[in-house]
């Protein structure tokens, strides 16, 4: 609008401006309304059927169909009670999916108030492995948040998984436990938060499934475990070996995993690192990843493990580890990504961490400036000190 046709309007030049970002604005703030006025709620009930429509008077009986319905920007809601009865959504050749999640940008919340919801998956067929839950591949936005996932089944299957992540999803106070599955499992290009959340109880039966049940297990793009616990799993607590990207674990713990009825799986607290001695498919630049003011307790191997890392696995700060069975801290690295030698680690980074009742530290060749204030670097008077700050 030009000054003269400003004037034509009896509004000076300042009106007309203040006129005219007062109109943009109410058009941003219509346009946020009419977006949130789109976004639906769905909701399911364990006593609900399929043919409803989906809304909290009537809903559907099944996550899928819930799915079916939702868009990007929905919530479905799970209504308290137990989900035992399923179709399976999905297989190929090694995995019954039951829950195949192939729509970005919908939340699966436990419904506020009521007693939490349970999905149990005890009877399941293993003729393949199972996944409870499938986040696919490109599907974004995923969010799960407050209920309970049990008795999902592994056979004669080297594993099952309860959550498989190959897209992108956030879990917020979510727990896998009883299962002869993985936790929370992260693979391909997965990656996600995970908020508040345990995994525990979860055993493998067999020799094969016990060293594949890990409570958390992070094998692909960046994944943090904030605040989250893991206990009483077959294999490790948490688990990132094979990570193409850099894994935060701040805040969590792990703890009394003692292997399988025979005593079979890893039973590392914080397994961090590896690539399963491989010489080839291992990322350029090697991520680092991140351990903090994490608590591994009274597991059969290692605390906090490098687990044979070709370069530095992590930097360890503030951490605690009390009571396990092969060493509190274990940096084990190798040599070199072209070559699978042993060697004690010369490239981690250590700094204010305590371990107490056992051995504290294993292959540990790092320089004097990397490893500080730790309690197994401290005089005794400083650790006191230390600990009474603690």
């Amino acid at each position: 609008m030009t000054e003269n046709a400003i004037k034509s309007t009896g509004f000076n030049t300042s009106q007309t401006f203040k006129l005219c970002a007062a109109g943009i604005f109410s058009i941003a703030a219509l346009f946020v309304i009419s977006s949130s006025a789109f976004a639906a709620d769905y909701f399911i009930s364990p006593t609900g059927s399929d043919s409803n429509p989906g809304t909290e008077s009537a809903p559907f009986k099944s996550l899928m169909q819930a799915q079916s319905a939702a868009s990007s920007g929905d919530t479905v809601y799970i209504r308290g009670g137990v989900y035992d009865d399923f179709q399976i959504a999905a297989t190929d050749s090694n995995y019954n999916y039951v829950h195949d999640i192939t729509k970005s940008g919908i939340a699966y919340e436990a419904y506020p108030g009521e007693e939490r919801p349970v999905f149990d998956f005890q009877h399941v067929p293993t003729n393949l492995r199972v996944a409870a839950f499938r986040v696919a591949d490109k599907v974004t936005g995923i969010t799960f948040k407050g209920f309970d996932v049990i008795g999902v089944k592994v056979g004669n299957q080297k594993q099952s998984e309860v959550f498989r992540v190959i897209g992108q999803a956030n879990f917020d106070n979510v727990a896998a436990h009883d299962n002869e599955a993985n936790g929370f499992y992260f693979t391909t290009r997965g990656t996600g938060i995970v908020l508040n959340c345990d995994s525990y109880n979860n055993i493998g039966p067999t020799d094969a499934s016990a060293g594949n049940t890990d409570g958390f297990g992070a094998h692909a793009g960046p994944v943090s475990f904030i605040n989250s616990r893991a206990w009483n799993n077959s294999d490790d607590g948490f688990d990132s070996i094979s990570s193409s990207a850099a894994v935060i674990y701040d805040h969590s713990w792990s703890f009394n995993h003692r292997g399988n009825q025979d005593g079979k799986g890893d039973k590392n607290g914080f397994k961090v690192g590896g690539y399963s001695h491989r010489i080839t498919g291992i990322p350029d630049p090697m991520p680092v990843h991140t351990v903090r003011y994490s608590l591994a307790v009274n597991n059969g191997s290692s605390g906090f493990y490098a687990n044979h890392q070709p370069g530095q696995s992590a930097n360890w700060i503030n951490n605690t580890a009390y009571n396990n069975s092969r060493a509190n801290f274990n940096m084990l690295e190798r040599l070199s990504p072209t070559e699978d030698i042993d060697v004690p680690g010369f490239r981690e980074v250590l700094h204010n961490n305590i371990a107490y009742a056992g051995t504290p530290i294993i292959n540990d060749n790092n320089p004097p400036e990397n490893v500080t204030n730790n309690s197994w670097t401290l005089k005794d008077k400083d650790l006191k000190s230390k600990i009474k700050i603690l």
